[in-house]
């Protein structure tokens, strides 16, 4: 239960049938991956001088778990045993994002955290994600705050992201599929802001 200002809310997480039944089957793994041939969109540069740096990434705490999590009402999460992501949810954020930036800008010198770059980058990407999940057969929502800084550290942009995607059935990788249509949104306009700074 959280309590702040005049009002109480009450965040539920349910475990589903699978945890109390005791015999949750065979689990299904998932990764977020767009399909072959698929990226963030038409690429808006070739410049494969560009470094870049992709990560921090700072998640949601119900959300960094091997269990995919999805909305059960305004305020309810639903945690899914018998559907969990194949590796760290957090690193497959990173990854998908760091290709897109690839694809989108012509460049392969990119740096995904924690692994720090081994050349001079022109730029990082620190992600917020503040808002990661959805509805089986509803739609998927994604609210993200990200910084572009410089190797010196000091921020060149900010930048806010906010996009809702339709899943296309109650199925689990429909879901996962909408994630990664959101964070196809979120990255073109990380690559557009990217394309936009002053060259040095």
């Amino acid at each position: 239960m959280i309590r702040g200002g005049s009002g109480i809310a009450l965040v539920a997480v349910s475990l589903g049938l699978a945890c109390f039944g005791g015999a949750a089957g065979t689990p299904h793994f998932y990764t977020l991956s767009p399909p072959a041939g698929a990226s963030a969109g038409a690429s808006l540069a070739a410049r494969p001088e560009l470094g870049l740096a992709v990560g921090p990434l700072d998640l949601p705490r119900y959300l960094d778990r091997p269990e995919v999590v999805t909305r059960s009402g305004s305020y309810g999460l639903l945690v899914w045993p018998e559907h969990r992501w194949g590796g760290s949810l957090a690193n497959d954020i990173l990854r998908v994002v760091a290709d897109d930036l690839g694809e989108l800008l012509g460049t392969s010198r990119i740096a995904v955290y924690p692994n720090e770059p081994t050349f001079a980058f022109d730029v990082r990407v620190g992600i917020d994600l503040l808002e990661f999940e959805g509805v089986p057969g509803g739609s998927v929502r994604l609210r993200a705050r990200w910084s572009l800084a410089g190797i010196d550290g000091h921020a060149l942009a900010l930048g806010e992201t906010r996009t809702e995607q339709p899943v296309a059935s109650p199925a689990i990788e429909d879901l996962v599929g909408a994630q990664t249509a959101a964070l196809s949104v979120m990255t073109r306009e990380i690559a557009e802001r990217i394309q936009s700074l002053p060259r040095r």
